[in-house]
């Protein structure tokens, strides 16, 4: 048994369905579709989204999502009423607010020690080890190269830096050959053409192939193995003492205490990096 077995808010998280039932767009089909994820993929997200949802209000200290729970977050904001009048009045039963960083390295190092502290804690509260592509080491959650950047897929091709590399890379080993080629048109074969020919042949069919996976890569058609993106875009937030209706209503409150028989409830919540979205 872990702390989490036996506490009425993990009972009520467990039974909170962030689905709508008849829905054409579920909120997990809306996390995939955002995100370029597999929809398995986006319910292990939901999953971590729901015990770092109980970590925000039982760690007894200020906590901060993997890039991963925090598009969840992020999405689950939109949805007003289920967030606020539902997750926070009747599950959680007391607001979770989410605030951008204010930058600087400050800033950085705290949301940094909170990120580490997390981990911890979600050891502690769950008995297992979170799982390392959802909650990356520190220094990939927080990578500084980290950009992000609101894209329309349908209207521009995105084209992974990664896979544009080994595809010029490509591109000039098949010019190599190509001067081999040119080397051996002089021979020719049974028929009569230069064996140059079918060399050509060959070069230009495997830069298509080479072309063709890297768009396919860069379109989605095939997200690798589901990981989510990781760096440094994120926010913070709080839990205040009881539960606002909307999202103006309530005050962060640092002292705020936990209810069910739990530990003290934590004073912020949030994440380092780049700004997003909060109340």
């Amino acid at each position: 048994m872990t702390p989490a077995d036996h506490d009425p808010l993990w009972s009520r998280l467990l039974g909170f369905d962030f689905d709508t039932t008849g829905d054409a767009l579920t909120f997990t089909g809306r996390l995939a579709r955002e995100n370029g994820w597999r929809p398995a993929h986006a319910r292990r997200v939901i999953e971590e989204y729901r015990r770092f949802l109980y970590l925000a209000v039982r760690a007894g200290h200020p906590v901060t999502p993997s890039d991963a729970v925090d598009q969840a977050w992020h999405l689950h904001l939109i949805y007003s009423r289920s967030y606020w009048d539902d997750l926070c009045a009747q599950v959680l039963q007391r607001p979770l607010h989410h605030g951008p960083t204010r930058g600087g390295r400050s800033e950085d190092d705290r949301f940094l020690a909170d990120y580490e502290a997390t981990r911890a804690s979600y050891r502690r509260c769950f008995g297992v080890e979170p799982p390392a592509d959802l909650w990356p080491e520190p220094a990939i959650r927080f990578a500084p190269t980290a950009r992000w950047q609101r894209v329309d897929v349908s209207a521009s091709w995105l084209l992974p830096k990664r896979a544009l590399r080994r595809t010029c890379l490509g591109w000039l080993g098949l010019v190599g050959l190509s001067g081999a080629a040119m080397g051996c048109s002089g021979v020719v074969d049974g028929d009569g053409i230069p064996i140059g020919v079918w060399i050509m042949a060959g070069i230009l069919t495997a830069g298509a192939g080479l072309g063709w996976l890297t768009l396919r890569t860069a379109r989605g058609g095939k997200p690798g193995n589901g990981s989510s993106p990781t760096g440094g875009s994120g926010c913070g937030g709080g839990v205040g003492a009881g539960c606002g209706g909307d999202a103006g209503g309530g005050h962060q409150d640092a002292g705020s205490g936990a209810t069910d028989g739990g530990s003290s409830g934590c004073g912020s919540s949030g994440c380092g990096g780049g700004g997003c979205g909060g109340s």
